[in-house]
C-alpha cells in the first residue's frame, strides 16, 4: 500500500466518523461528500501529473490534504455557527445585565474629611 492509498483511507474513516456524529442524512452530510469528491479529485490529479515522480506525488498530496482540511473545517463552522451565534448573545446580555448591575449599586463617593492640624 503506497502513501496515497493509506492517506485516502485515514481520511475515508474520518469522513465516516464525522458524518456519523452528524446523525441522519442532513445537508451537512452533502458538504462532506463535496469535499471528500474534491479530495479524490485532487488525489487523481496528484497521481496523473507525478505517475513517474513518486517523489513530487508525495509532495502533492499533503496539499490535497490540506485543502480537504480546510474545507471540513468550514462545513463543521456552518453546522455550528447558529449556536455559536446564540451563545454570543446570551453571553453578550449576561454582561449586559452585569454592567447595569454594576451601574446600578454603585456606591456614592463619599469626599475624604479634611484632618488639617
Amino acid at each position: 500500500m503506497n502513501i496515497l492509498e493509506s492517506s485516502k483511507r485515514i481520511f475515508a474513516a474520518v469522513a465516516v466518523v464525522v458524518l456519523m456524529a452528524g446523525g441522519p442524512a442532513s445537508a451537512g452530510a452533502v458538504d462532506h461528500q463535496k469535499c471528500s469528491k474534491t479530495f479524490d479529485a485532487c488525489l487523481k490529479d496528484c497521481d496523473s501529473k507525478f505517475a513517474e515522480d513518486t517523489t513530487k506525488r508525495a509532495a502533492c498530496v499533503p496539499g490535497c490534504s490540506a485543502r480537504y482540511a480546510a474545507c471540513d473545517a468550514g462545513v463543521a463552522y456552518e453546522k455550528v455557527k447558529p449556536w455559536l451565534e446564540e451563545q454570543a448573545e446570551k453571553t453578550k446580555k449576561f454582561l449586559d445585565e452585569l454592567t447595569k448591575d454594576l451601574n446600578r449599586d454603585k456606591p456614592t463617593e463619599s469626599k475624604p474629611k479634611d484632618k488639617g492640624i
